[in-house]
C-alpha cells in the first residue's frame, strides 16, 4: 500500500511507537521509526519500520522524502523547529496533551510553562501547515498508560508493590479518563488520509470516567491486593515532597496531590465521530 519511507514515526521511544508501527505494518505499510537513542530492544518493532536516528534538537541536514505521512510522538514543543524540513509533506499528524488545558492554571510555573509551550507549539503547526497546503491533525490524550513503561498508572502500581498503601489526599474524587496506549495507536492510524481529520484537533479519553481514588483501587486490584488508602492532608504530602526533593529530584509536583480532586475528564465524542474512536474501559 504505500513505499518505504512514506511514513515515518518520529519519536520511536514513546508508549505508542511500536504500537502505531504494528498497525502499520500489518496493513502493507513500511518506513522509519527515528528517534536520538535507539528504542528498547524488549519492544516488538515489525521490520517494515526499523529504527533511524535523529536528534530533533541538531537535524543536521535531514528531511523527510516528498509526500511524506509524518506521524510525531515526541514532546510537541520538538516539532516547530523542524516545520521548515516538512514543507514537502503530505500530513502531519502529532500527539499533544490535554495538560495544554488542565495545567494552564497551575500553582506550579513549570506546570504552566508546560501548558504554554504546548498551547504555541500547537498554533504553530497548525498556521504552518494551513500556509503550505499540509493536512494536519493534533491528538490530545488524557492519562495514557499501557505497556508498564508510563510514568502514571505504572507508576502508581510500582508504588503500591514497593509500599503496600498507596497516599490520597481525601477525598480523591478528581475525574480520571485513562486511556491506552493501543487505543492512541488506533486513533492515529485513523486520522491518515480521513478527510474529517484535516485541520482538525482531537481530544482523546479513555472509556471510562472514574474517580482518582476508584482508579488506584482498581491499580490495587489488577495487582491482586486488597486496596489499602491513606489518606493524607495536602499540606502534609506537599511538605513530604519539598524534603524528597532536596535528596533525590522527582519529576513530581505538589500540584499532582492537588489535581487528585480536580475533574480532569474531556470529551472525545468529535473522535468518535470523525475516527471511529472506540476506546477501551480502564483494565490496567
Amino acid at each position: 500500500m504505500g513505499s518505504r519511507n512514506e511514513i515515518l514515526i518520529l519519536g520511536a521511544r514513546s508508549l505508542v511507537a511500536p504500537l502505531l508501527a504494528k498497525r502499520l505494518a500489518e496493513k502493507e505499510y513500511s518506513g522509519r521509526c527515528l528517534s536520538r537513542t535507539p528504542p528498547d530492544e524488549r519492544l516488538d518493532f515489525p521490520s517494515a519500520f526499523p529504527w533511524s536516528y535523529l536528534d530533533a534538537k541538531q537535524p543536521g541536514d535531514w528531511a523527510p522524502p516528498e509526500q511524506a505521512v509524518i506521524f510525531s510522538l515526541m514532546p510537541l514543543w520538538l516539532v516547530p523547529p523542524l516545520l521548515p524540513r516538512l514543507a514537502g509533506s503530505r500530513q502531519l499528524i502529532v500527539f499533544s496533551s490535554t495538560s495544554v488545558f488542565s495545567k494552564a492554571t497551575s500553582r506550579d510555573p513549570k506546570e504552566r510553562a508546560v501548558a504554554e509551550d504546548l498551547a504555541v507549539a500547537e498554533a504553530k503547526i497548525a498556521e504552518f501547515c494551513t500556509t503550505k497546503s499540509i493536512h494536519w491533525t493534533i491528538l490530545r490524550p488524557t492519562l495514557i498508560y499501557g505497556g508498564g513503561r508510563d510514568r502514571n498508572v505504572s507508576a502508581i502500581a510500582r508504588f503500591i508493590q514497593r509500599w503496600g498503601v498507596f497516599p490520597l489526599v481525601y477525598p480523591a474524587k478528581g475525574l480520571r479518563q485513562p486511556v491506552h496506549a493501543e487505543d492512541l495507536a488506533g486513533a492515529a492510524l485513523a486520522a491518515m488520509d480521513n478527510p474529517k481529520a484535516v485541520n482538525e484537533s482531537f481530544n482523546l479519553s479513555g472509556g471510562e470516567t472514574l474517580s482518582y481514588r476508584a482508579m488506584v483501587e482498581r491499580i490495587f486490584e489488577r495487582l491482586g491486593r486488597r486496596p489499602r488508602i491513606v489518606p493524607v492532608p495536602l499540606g502534609m504530602l506537599t511538605v513530604g515532597l519539598k524534603v524528597l526533593n532536596r535528596f533525590k529530584r522527582t519529576p513530581y509536583s505538589p500540584e499532582l496531590f492537588r489535581r487528585m480532586n480536580q475533574d480532569l475528564a474531556f470529551d472525545a465524542d468529535a473522535a468518535r465521530a470523525a475516527l471511529g474512536y472506540d476506546p477501551r474501559p480502564f483494565r490496567p
